[in-house]
């Protein structure tokens, strides 16, 4: 059984994958205060335990480094040499990351308390393969890096680039699970940028879905970009398109990049009349590669009609437009703005289900495009 969790923390993503035993965790903004959903709880009951009662996830996935995307990880997980957990580390319920998957811009850009304690993590496991340590594959050292390394791939860390499909987690194929790296790029390939930030480096990837192993196309899909921009989507599909990878970009599920902010659409800072126009390439986007009964899920604290940005309302008007306003969720008001809680959806053979409702919101329907990997197409994304 596979099934995808969307968790309320307001401005910021945290999602849990999980396929039969393998748990994939997207991103983490975890609070630790009586006014929000306590995430930890509920994921110490979704993760496995080994022999010795420590907790593990399979797979950490870290979008890009700002603290909306990591805040949490230096206090409930454990960062360092998992042959020094410690009895203290395990009372307090410390969860080893199996394995760490990150962008290079995590080592050169990494400012708030979080990410540094990430980047310490990440540079420590970069270091056990360039020194091509034994223990370099052991639970809790591996480490892949998404994108590139100046003009060139990362040599010895695993990596992967745009184009290319990821199959394996934490060493282990996934026969129901794929992704496909849509980005990041090359510094040099996008000029633009609706904000002067950090954000135009962030992981963009359509997860695909298999029902059972003998499906050759996938029955759900996910589409998920951190807070990349109109700018950066805008490239994914001009370069989706001339590399024959059109259908890595439908979804049954998108979730609205930047937490339902204007950059998906245009410019910030929002100026009625100047960038209050979507973007061509943002709306096809969505008109074109969603499926029937496809969703958009907004991960922000509560979208109200006012000039706060993210959330955005105008974003939200948008959506709406595109997608209908029984298939835009917002994670703040599920089930209630006061009581908030998790959004899941399970994997069935006609897409995603939506089961904390116990409705069907979600359906990948007939054939979305083949399941079949592109091969190392080095040139992808690197004109």
């Amino acid at each position: 059984m596979s099934k995808i969790k969307f968790y309320p923390v307001d401005n910021g993503d945290t999602v849990l994958i999980k396929v039969d035993k393998t748990t994939i965790q997207i991103d983490a903004n975890i609070r630790n205060n009586d006014d929000c959903y306590d995430v930890m709880e509920d994921l110490l009951n979704e993760l496995t335990t080994d022999s010795e009662g420590r907790y593990h996830l399979d797979l950490f996935m870290l979008t890009h480094p700002d603290e909306d995307h990591c805040r949490g990880i230096d206090t409930n997980y454990y960062l360092g040499n998992p042959d020094d957990y410690s009895d203290d580390d395990l009372e307090d319920d410390l969860v080893i990351i199996d394995e760490l998957m990150v962008t290079p811009m995590l080592f050169s850009d990494a400012t708030s308390t979080p990410a540094k304690a990430l980047k310490k993590e990440a540079n420590r496991r970069r270091k056990l393969w360039d020194e091509d340590s034994p223990d370099k594959n052991k639970a809790g050292n591996r480490l892949v890096i998404i994108g590139y390394d100046g003009d060139k791939k990362y040599e010895k860390v695993p990596s992967y680039i745009p184009g290319e499909t990821i199959k394996k987690v934490n060493g282990k194929t996934m026969p129901l699970l794929e992704f496909f790296v849509h980005s990041p790029f090359k510094d040099s390939l996008v000029d633009g940028r609706a904000e002067s930030d950090k954000n135009v480096t962030s992981i963009v990837m359509q997860a695909r879905f298999k029902y059972v192993r003998t499906n050759t196309e996938p029955s759900a899909l996910y589409l998920f970009g951190g807070d990349a921009d109109h700018y950066i989507w805008e490239e994914i599909q001009n370069q989706s398109s001339s590399h024959s990878n059109k259908d890595k970009l439908d979804f049954d599920i998108f979730l609205a990049p930047h937490h339902c902010s204007w950059t998906y659409f245009n410019d910030v800072p929002y100026k009625k009349g100047e960038t209050d126009e979507p973007v061509d390439s943002s709306k096809n986007l969505i008109k074109d590669h969603k499926t029937s009964g496809a969703v958009i899920i907004a991960s922000s604290k509560q979208i109200k009609d006012d000039d706060d940005n993210p959330p955005h309302y105008p974003a939200k008007k948008e959506y709406v437009k595109l997608i209908g306003s029984d298939k835009f969720v917002s994670l703040a008001e599920e089930p209630d703005s006061k009581n908030p809680k998790p959004v899941v959806y399970e994997v069935t053979s006609s897409g995603f289900q939506r089961k904390d409702k116990n409705q069907q919101t979600g359906s990948a329907g007939a054939a979305v495009g083949s399941s079949g990997t592109t091969g190392r197409k080095s040139t992808y994304g690197s004109k």
